[in-house]
């Protein structure tokens, strides 16, 4: 996800409903142009983790201004039982008498409502209507019921009924449309069937309905071939097709590099999300103002794409674990740079992100790792994304380029259409290098700040101070130095302690020397 300026609204972290575990959501959402209530009828499979006589799913309920959401029935299907069921605030309660660990469930259920957020109703810059959905991080309970939490990961199928003007994007293959009169009322009304059989965390399962052009882009590879289409408004279709055409070059070296492209298709859609870009699974979202035809779009598009590896197919297991979706996004879109314009273009980029961390911790010193903010939204900050980044960039640095594409490759093949934790990632890498990377990961995930330099050269002598008052940090760090002559010689030196003196003998008359000229290093320089 790319975020764009973002009200900060708060959400309180919840912990994921421990007894159960969805297999599959079927949705039925029918939508129309006289008012924003949207009508659905929700299937969920599920199994019980543990024994349990009662249970939750996540769904935001009717608030003071009549918006959210009504449950009318639930039922179990293929039996004729009703549960007992309770819907209070944003919780729906479910008794279940025999809710026997392993065993599981069909439910369906019934409901319509005004969405407060997640499915968003309104007019694009063109002044049409249209319907996105837009669930990061826990917004997908506004508009159906789901457990709402990113370890808890489900098939998906979406049937969505809508006046004949509108067309349909969702996850998943299309399985079909069709047109036929709305039964009350006669007017023409389409029906769209999308499905997934790939397990999709609720933060990336959407849908969008809108006025669209569209069309085939280029699949970068021939072994396995998907649809991969852009969708723009069709009064942007010739700006929206030049800007997303050039999302081939990414993909291609992310297949190549990663692994096969983890999803049915893949489409780019231009949208009314509030985020610059917004990952959902096969079925990216655009900010509509990012599609403009100035051929902008390059690092938004590596940064969306590289999430379908990262973050929708292997998922953080909880909240605090976000760098690994964020900043192997933003990372990776730097290798896409480099990959294809040369390191000097992936170093103009790692020096904006090192800014970027730099100037957030001068407001909020926090490690990558948030175990204390509640607040998810606060979580796609500069650490998440940014200082993730780095902490990758380092890491290669750290293990060498085999080593690190080799451990890339490895996680994520080890937890494809899963959930991981920063701690699988490190065990990951330490089994692929063969080192010991604990006191690196320790203070570039747990640990605050980065290190703050003081260097000078008197003379011989190569002084390195850290100057920050808490974490003292060990890391390499390379030195540029020019003589007087003309020559430039870099050196490597190692950096444990508060204080570090280096003898520099082997150069003779240096006029100057630059920190750090290859970028290898997340730091701040002092005076």
């Amino acid at each position: 996800m790319r975020h764009l300026l973002i009200v900060v609204i708060g959400i309180l972290c919840t912990n994921v409903n421990g007894q159960i575990d969805v297999i599959n959501y079927s949705h039925s959402i029918t939508v129309n142009d006289e008012n924003d209530t949207i009508y659905g009828t929700s299937f969920i499979t599920l199994e019980f983790t543990e024994d349990c006589k009662r249970f939750s799913l996540d769904l935001v309920g009717i608030k003071n201004d009549g918006k959210g959401m009504k449950v009318s029935d639930v039922r179990i299907r293929d039996k004729k039982l009703t549960p007992i069921y309770r819907h209070e605030g944003d919780k729906l309660f479910i008794e279940e008498e025999k809710g026997k660990k392993g065993t599981s469930r069909t439910y369906v259920i019934d409901y319509k409502g005004v969405p407060i957020d997640g499915l968003i109703i309104g007019k694009n810059k063109h002044g049409n209507r249209t319907f996105f959905g837009d669930n990061w991080p826990n917004r997908a309970h506004n508009w159906f019921p789901c457990n709402d939490h990113p370890s808890d990961k489900a098939t998906i199928g979406f049937m969505v009924i809508a006046p004949a003007h509108y067309n349909c994007v969702a996850n998943g293959r299309f399985i079909v449309s069709n047109e036929a009169p709305n039964p009350a009322t006669g007017k023409k009304q389409k029906y769209f069937q999308y499905h997934s059989d790939i397990p999709l965390p609720t933060k990336v399962m959407v849908i969008g309905l809108a006025e669209f052009s569209h069309k085939t882009l280029k699949t970068p590879t021939d072994k396995n071939s998907f649809p991969h289409t852009a969708w723009v408004y069709p009064e942007d279709e010739s700006s929206g097709f030049s800007d997303m055409s050039v999302a081939v070059d990414p993909l291609k070296f992310f297949i190549e590099n990663i692994g096969p492209y983890p999803y049915e298709k893949l489409d780019h859609v231009q949208s009314t999300t509030r985020f610059g870009g917004m990952e959902n699974a096969g079925c990216i979202f655009y900010d509509e103002d990012a599609v403009d035809g100035e051929g902008t779009m390059e690092n938004l598009l590596a940064h969306e794409i590289a999430h379908q590896w990262f973050g929708n197919s292997a998922t953080e297991s909880d909240w605090p674990h976000i760098w690994l979706s964020e900043g192997f996004a933003t990372y990776f879109t730097s290798l896409h740079l480099e990959n294809k314009y040369g390191r000097d273009r992936m170093n103009e980029q790692l020096v904006k992100d090192r800014d970027r961390v730099i100037k957030f911790s001068k407001s909020y010193l926090t490690p990558i790792i948030d175990t204390v903010s509640t607040d998810l939204m606060y979580l796609l900050n500069p650490n998440s994304y940014q200082k993730g980044c780095w902490a990758l960039h380092m890491l290669r640095n750290k293990i060498g380029d085999e080593n690190f594409w080799n451990g890339i490759r490895n996680y994520y093949d080890t937890y494809k259409y899963g959930n991981a934790s920063s701690n699988d990632f490190i065990r990951v890498m330490e089994s692929t290098s063969k080192m010991s990377l604990q006191l690196f990961f320790d203070q570039w995930l747990r640990e605050s700040g980065h290190p703050l330099l003081r260097i000078t050269l008197e003379k011989e002598v190569l002084r390195i101070e850290q100057t920050q008052t808490d974490q003292l940090f060990s890391f390499p760090i390379e030195i540029e130095f020019t003589t007087k002559d003309g020559k430039k010689i870099v050196k490597a030196f190692e950096v444990a302690n508060r204080l570090e003196l280096f003898k520099i003998k082997d150069l003779k008359g240096i006029k100057s020397f630059e920190i750090d000229p290859n970028v290898n290093l997340l730091f701040e320089e002092v005076n």
